[in-house]
């Protein structure tokens, strides 16, 4: 039986190839069959009932022969078959009932479930298209994955079985087909169900040359998520402690947990051993990461470390939120421990135990608090621990639109050197805002608050305790005028065409409030701090903290205004100061807020999407003296990102020194896949370097190379001033972390 379509219309008959599939196989099914009687009446998947099945099985081809007396059933000229999710499409096969295998001549392309494609010149499978021999195989994988071989088997519909084989993710092209680096084996063994790639006796190439040999190698497929085993490794050089390498090793413990256990072996100070666990709940997760050591860099061998980690658990569920509790936790064994061996800069950590609430009309919370400072100058007895700290608030809705709220807060305070000090808050506040028929907007606020502290080891002379009643009464006036320009306006041709909105809004801010002595006798524990610019001039409480008190009437001047564009272009300023009847004395001096007519506050912020950031803050006194000005900044421009910030500010009662610095970071992209960047720190004050790094690296499909160098120039009574060097190299398909980066190929551009 043969059936042939005219060369008319065999271009009709490949577009209703899916129409025609079934007549197809009825006539491929009865061929199959033995009895001819009974031909017509059998399908392919009758045929191989009692064998488990993927769904109907399909054969479409341009022609289709079938010997009755050799039971051989011949299909040529564009071949598909179909087995539930498989699909084999070849120019020829050639099925042997008697064997009930499938032979196909190339060219071949054999498509599976999990997502691979597999190429050949020849294959020969069984009806299922699930084991069978494969010959000058080549497979792809997701995120590019290939594999070359001279041989495949596909064995129990689970291994791909690959000999004298190649495995790389990177692209190459006709001119140089060697790619940047690749696995040689002379097996290679695919488990789907595991999701695992193994090597037996492996060779590793660089640009095509044998760089490292193993007998035996494996790495999760690019389908698994996650996977134990060993992940890159890092490379670094320090004048504190020598050479070093870093060698992590990732652990899956189950679903819902995972470990890291990473040596740092160092050529001077000997092996650290770093480790972090990770454990997702159905209601939270916790993370912990440390590392120990026994050294001697500071006169006294001791066993040395750090810990840090943070958990989250969600107690309740509740209309508007919920209860919670969790942790975080800084310690370090030593002030130089960090700093030495790169894990972080910090110079003061903080650990906390807390338990939180919140729903639709407020919220609470509870916290236990240790600080401890890592800097020369802070005695640990002088370092506070919170026992404990907590803070609510709860609001009402009141007649005739008012805002009725109560906050309660307070701490216990404890050193083993020093005072120790308790304070409790307690505030009752109602407001109200409403729109005027001119459009004024007006919020009155009203408050009365309390506060009650006990001390002891008090400094002689102070009283062990303190009480402080305090009403306060606000009125906040704002007129915004908005104007619509569909043409643009006079910047349109520097920030962008289209329409614009202007917004301008006078702000007058009238606070009414008791005066205290000149000097307060009243702790300052959490307020000492305190920022004074643009975001804070109309706080009612400017205070960090709660022990603070702005003391005495005020009026609160500003103007702001907003140029928003309709293409997202935004430009926007604001300006204002503080007047008062009469110097106070409730803010550190030097911050500008304690006199009659405060410093002026000013900024000024500047967005144009995908190219430009820019903000820009100052504080002035009177006599135009500078006593705050900063700028931040961020610039992207084809392959250049720029990103830096310029801050000077004027010594206060906190801060006795001047502060004036630099620091810039940046990033420019020689090729798509060359790039180079650094960063620096620079104390315009004492005229020295804090720090400055500098790298440069590669990335493509298949791996990403950084080197880089940098030094820390400020030093410690426990770690000097240090230069460092170090290496990264991520291969993307065996555990590299992150994404890939752009396709390059060896015909892409290089950097010579």
């Amino acid at each position: 039986m043969q059936s042939r379509a005219p060369s008319a219309d065999r271009s009709a008959l490949r577009a209703s190839r899916r129409r025609s599939a079934l007549a197809v196989l009825l006539a491929s099914a009865a061929a199959l069959c033995a009895p001819p009687a009974a031909m017509a009446q059998e399908s392919l998947s009758e045929m191989m009932a009692g064998e488990s099945t993927q769904g109907p099985v399909s054969l479409v081809a341009d022609r289709v022969e079938y010997d009755n007396e050799a039971s051989t059933l011949i299909a040529e000229g564009n071949v598909e078959v179909y087995y539930g999710e498989r699909t084999l499409t070849a120019s020829r096969i050639v099925y042997q009932r008697e064997f009930d295998r499938l032979t196909a001549d190339g060219p071949i392309v054999l498509r599976g479930p999990e997502g691979a494609t597999v190429l050949a010149s020849a294959a020969e499978l069984d009806t299922r298209l699930r084991n069978g021999i494969v010959r000058g195989a080549q497979a792809v994988m997701r995120d590019n994955l290939k594999f070359a071989a001279t041989e495949g088997r596909r064995i129990d519909g689970r291994y791909n079985v690959m000999s004298r084989a190649v495995f790389s993710p990177c692209l190459v092209c006709p001119e140089d087909p060697t790619p940047l680096w690749r696995i040689r084996a002379e097996r290679i063994v695919h488990d789907e169900e595991a999701r695992t790639i193994h090597y037996e006796d492996a060779t590793f190439d660089l640009f095509g040359v044998p760089v490292a040999w193993t007998p035996y190698f494996r790495h999760p497929d690019p389908t698994l998520e996650r996977a134990s085993g060993l992940l890159p490794p890092e490379y670094l050089q320090s004048s504190n402690f020598g050479y070093a390498l870093k060698v992590p090793y990732y652990w899956v413990i189950d679903e819902q947990t995972d470990a890291t256990v990473t040596p740092y072996v160092t050529t001077d100070d000997g092996l650290i051993v770093e480790g972090q666990f990770r454990r997702a709940f159905r209601r939270g997760s916790i993370a912990l990461q440390g590392s120990v050591t026994q050294q001697d860099y500071d006169g006294s061998e001791e066993l040395r470390g750090h810990i840090f980690g943070t958990g989250l658990y969600r107690l309740a569920e509740v209309e508007g939120g919920g209860i919670e509790a969790g942790f975080s936790l800084q310690q370090a064994s030593d002030d130089g421990y960090l700093r030495r061996y790169e894990y972080t800069n910090d110079d003061r950590l903080e650990s906390e135990l807390f338990l939180r609430g919140s729903d639709a009309k407020g919220w609470g919370e509870i916290s236990l608090v240790r600080f401890q400072s890592l800097r020369d100058n802070e005695p640990f007895g002088q370092i506070p621990m919170a026992l404990p700290v907590f803070e609510g608030r709860r609001v009402w809705d009141g007649p005739l639109g008012t805002q009725f709220g109560a906050t309660l807060s307070g701490y216990a305070l404890k050193r083993t050197a020093g005072q120790d000090t308790v304070h409790g808050f307690g505030r009752v506040d109602v407001e109200r805002q409403w729109l005027t028929d001119s459009g004024v907007q007006l919020t009155a606020f009203g408050a009365v608050r309390g506060d009650v502290w006990r001390l002891n080891d008090e400094t002689p002379g102070t009283p062990d305790e303190e009480q402080r009643v305090a009403p306060i009464a606000a009125l906040d006036m704002r007129y915004p005028l908005l104007r619509r320009d569909e043409g643009g306006d006079l910047l349109s041709p520097l920030l962008g065409a289209g329409a614009v909105t202007h917004v301008i809004e006078p702000i007058a801010q009238a606070v009414a409030a008791p005066y205290y002595s000149d000097v307060p006798p009243f702790p300052n524990e959490d307020s000492l701090v305190v920022e004074f610019d643009e975001t804070s001039l109309f706080d009612v409480r400017r205070h960090a903290g709660y022990d603070g008190f702005e003391e005495g009437p005020r009026l609160n001047l500003g103007l702001r205004y907003a140029r928003i564009a309709d293409d997202g272009a935004r430009l926007a300023a604001a300006a204002g100061r503080v007047f008062r009847t009469r110097e106070i004395a409730s803010f550190p001096a030097g911050l500008g807020l304690n006199k009659r007519e405060s410093d002026w506050v000013g900024a000024w912020s500047l967005e144009i999407p995908d190219l430009v950031k820019l903000a820009h803050r100052v504080r002035v006194g009177d006599d135009l003296d500078l006593n705050r000005n900063e700028v931040y900044g961020a610039v992207t421009f084809e392959n250049l990102e720029v990103a830096g910030s310029y801050v000077w500010l004027a010594q206060d009662a906190i801060t006795t020194i001047d502060r004036h610095e630099v620091t810039a970071e940046a990033r420019y992209a020689l090729t798509r896949n060359w790039y180079v960047g650094g960063e620096l720190q620079r104390d315009l004050q004492s005229e020295r370097w804090v720090e400055t790094e500098a790298l440069v690296g590669y990335a493509n499909e298949c791996v990403d190379v950084a080197f880089y160098v940098g030094r820390h120039f400020t030093s410690t009574v426990d770690v000097p001033a240090s230069t460092y060097i170090g290496a990264r190299v991520n291969l993307w398909a065996l555990g590299g972390a992150g994404a890939p980066g752009p396709k390059a190929g060896a015909c892409a551009p290089r950097f010579e």
